[in-house]
């Protein structure tokens, strides 16, 4: 997912020492040049609790990526970015919005519980 350089941290975007050049006109995260990929920026532990670490500078590509469903329809593009790492494509309910799940304040023997917000 290739990016053009003028796209980098001096224009709001990815900080330059998180790029590296993949042609004379483009930049690349690094680490996303060779396989296995994986972004430089991404924190966390994928298929666990993962994040983009420069979200708010992330390039025009990671911008444009939808996630499968958001937007009521599969993305092939996130199908396969998750296949590629042994996760199943992502279905319509993963994303659905799920009530707040209510804890008891108390147990049959004992000492109340911390109530959910």
């Amino acid at each position: 997912m290739a990016f053009h350089w003028l796209e980098t941290a001096e224009n709001a975007g990815p900080p330059v020492e998180l790029t590296e050049p993949l042609d004379a006109h483009r930049l690349v995260m690094q680490g996303t040049k060779h396989q296995p990929v994986r972004c430089v920026a991404l924190a966390g532990e994928i298929g666990g609790c993962a994040s983009c670490s420069i979200y708010a500078q992330r390039p025009s590509p990671c911008r444009e990526l939808r996630v499968s469903w958001e937007d009521g329809a599969p993305s092939e593009q996130c199908d396969r970015a998750r296949l590629a790492w042994g996760l199943a494509p992502l279905r319509p309910e993963d994303l659905a919005p799920r009530p707040p799940f209510d804890f008891p304040t108390t147990t049959e023997d004992g000492p109340e519980l911390p109530r959910a917000a």
